[in-house]
């Protein structure tokens, strides 16, 4: 992977702002010793429309630049089990990590 590369994914999405955006994100949230960030913390930190975050998050999913993992809020930030598949149907939520592609893109491997 390639930052020209990265650049033309961002821009294909259909939404620069917010690809970008969630991009910058999780850079911030693995600096700061985090492995991602969560659907509704991203949302409420830039208003951005919940199903807009959805559309792009999966097509950044699709090209290789994310990963998408699904809990169950129980109320316990530090003991949430996240999984590939959403078994929970609409009681879902989402939480987004970067691949390994982009963090080593990023020097942050």
């Amino acid at each position: 992977m390639t930052f020209s590369g990265l650049e033309k994914i961002i821009t294909s999405s259909g939404r620069r702002s917010i690809s970008s955006s969630l991009l910058a994100y999780l850079l911030d949230a693995f600096d700061n010793g985090f492995d991602g960030i969560d659907l509704d913390l991203f949302q409420s930190n830039t208003g951005y429309v919940r199903t807009n975050i959805t559309q792009v998050a999966n097509y950044l999913k699709d090209k290789g630049i994310i990963l998408i993992y699904y809990y169950r809020d129980q109320g316990d930030k530090n003991n949430r089990d996240y999984i590939e598949e959403n078994i929970f149907g609409r009681w879902g939520k989402q939480h987004y990590k970067l691949t390994s592609d982009v963090l080593r893109l990023y020097r942050r491997n």
